[in-house]
């Protein structure tokens, strides 16, 4: 390229990043941090080596590829919501090698807290200092995003104030801006980048980041989180003060607890580590297959063990959703592995991705068979039922089966709550109280009563079918007052019947708190489907 065009072609690059980012002292702060730590690679990946002076070009080339460490390193020197991202992305070894992974699992998110003063005010405009009878002004934790300062309400409470760092939303927005440009890059420029859905990734990321600068909203997480998991007694979400939360200003119960990979610590408590370990399985697995609101930040900060043997949840700005229908069949697959049932893991993952170009049902075999190896020749103790359908997501997305972005967390979810259960009691057998605890879930979604209920819903949702379905039928055999219609028995028809019409009519009558007029409904359901289906021979 002659030296005009190496100059136009870096004055366009410029005006097309002038055109994406507001802050570009902010940009060339990270470049320059990416070639000093010699991750410049990531920048000659994106395509934007020509944004940086020709010394720093020369440098690039002379660097060997760093190691996982020096990643960690990095993300942590950049800090803001890199380190959030380096986190979530460590849970994604489906787009970096695991060995980075491991080393993104350890990164912490050390910050300075910002003066008291300033949160002092934040919290008077927001909410007014008058409902407290006293605020401590050292902060007992400080992130990025916001720091916590535990206080005492004037009715006597213990709480926490969780305050959002002036002008944090701002430098966020800058951020992941850069991120989402740095992505746009690279999916122009890398086929791998391109491949792994990394853009999509990172979009998701944004939104969940944007969606936790809203402490009002991460307020309203919590509550709907704590009534899901109300009837679990070893589980347990700080109560919220909704009359006091602000989109800056968050305030909630004081608990005091030890985190779950304080392992020391938790040897000398005296806590009940088979009721823990299940409740925490128990609770993975509840927000997966029954609620479909899930935890989606499983870092071991965000939990604590409190010394009457309960799991606490804290930190609810970032929450997945999953469907229903995603949800059992998430548990259906966790049956199958547990069963090798190799065919019916395959249909499983067959309905909850998405077939590409490249699939191939037999490489998904080959992975799905060596998994359930792994599980079959490995002792029950040591067995992770949840690690390995979470390497099933993994390996089978680079076979062409791609999973949903959501899956890969979800699973990581598990994953964590699986973890705290061994940390908690090594003794836990996790192969047989997974195999009750799924089974357990899965009958309460497809309980007689919630059957009817959803049964119920169809009928209010297909108001006008039902209610024109006597005039059609009355239309249908006033046409047939000619002919004769005889409804005999037929063993070999009757077998090839619809197995749900029956089973659905059944249930509707046996258990139906509706009852006597679903019942009739079910078996008007069940004569009209028989009448029909006579009719189509």
């Amino acid at each position: 390229m002659s030296k005009e065009g190496f100059l136009f072609h870096r004055f366009q690059s410029f005006y097309m990043i002038r055109d994406k980012i507001e802050d570009i002292k902010r940009f060339d702060e990270v470049l320059k941090k990416l070639v000093e730590n010699e991750m410049g690679f990531l920048i000659e990946k994106s395509g934007l080596s020509d944004q940086l002076p020709f010394t720093e070009r020369l440098k690039i080339k002379k660097h060997e590829r760093p190691g996982p460490e020096r990643l960690r390193e990095t993300i942590e020197e950049l800090g803001s919501i890199y380190v959030k991202f380096g986190q979530i992305l460590a849970q994604r070894p489906d787009l970096i090698p695991r060995r980075y992974c491991e080393k993104l699992e350890k990164l912490e998110d050390n910050v300075p807290a910002f003066d008291w003063s300033e949160a002092e005010e934040i919290i008077e405009e927001e909410i007014g200092l008058d409902h407290f009878e006293n605020i401590d002004e050292d902060p007992i934790a400080a992130a990025s995003i916001a720091q916590v300062h535990k206080a005492t309400l004037e009715t006597g409470e213990d709480v926490v104030i969780k305050v959002k760092r002036p002008g944090i939303d701002e430098k966020v927005e800058q951020d992941l801006k850069i991120l989402e440009f740095f992505t746009q890059q690279a999916e122009k420029h890398s086929k791998i980048a391109k491949n792994s859905d990394a853009l999509k990734f990172v979009n998701q990321f944004s939104s969940w980041t944007r969606e936790e600068l809203d402490l009002e909203r991460e307020g309203l997480n919590a509550q709907i989180f704590k009534e899901n998991l109300k009837e679990e007694e070893n589980l347990k979400v700080p109560e919220i003060y909704p009359e006091l939360n602000t989109e800056k200003v968050l305030v909630m119960e004081y608990v005091e607890g030890v985190k779950c990979n304080n392992t020391e610590k938790l040897k000398e408590m005296n806590i009940d580590g088979k009721d823990i370990s299940d409740a925490a399985v128990k609770a993975g697995l509840r927000q997966s297959i029954i609620d479909g609101f899930f935890h989606a930040d499983t870092h071991p900060s965000n939990f604590l063990i409190t010394e009457d043997s309960k799991i606490i949840y804290l930190d609810f700005g970032m929450m997945g959703n999953v469907s229903e229908k995603t949800g059992e069949k998430l548990g259906l697959l966790l049956l199958y592995l547990i069963n090798e049932d190799i065919e019916s893991i395959i249909d499983c993952l067959e309905e909850l991705g998405t077939l590409e170009e490249n699939y191939s049902r037999e490489n998904i075999e080959e992975i799905v068979e060596e998994k359930v190896l792994v599980l079959k020749n490995t002792s029950l103790k040591q067995t992770s039922i949840t690690q390995q359908m979470f390497n099933l997501f993994v390996d089978v997305s680079k076979q062409g089966l791609k999973m949903p972005s959501n899956m890969a967390l979800l699973g990581k979810n598990l994953v964590t709550m699986e973890g705290i259960a061994l940390t908690i009691y090594p003794d836990f057998r996790i192969q047989d109280s997974y195999e009750d605890i799924v089974k357990e879930t899965l009958k309460e979604i497809n309980s007689p009563d919630k059957l009817a209920e959803d049964f119920t819903i169809d009928l209010i949702k297909n108001k006008e079918l039902f209610t024109k379905l006597p005039t059609k039928l009355n239309n249908k055999l006033d046409s047939n007052d000619d002919r004769e219609i005889n409804i005999t028995q037929d063993s070999q028809n009757i077998e090839t019947l619809p197995a749900g019409l029956i089973i659905s009519s059944g249930l509707v009558f046996a258990a139906s708190p509706f009852y006597p007029p679903l019942a009739i409904l079910g078996f008007g359901q069940l004569g009209l489907g028989l009448y029909l289906y006579r009719q189509s021979d």
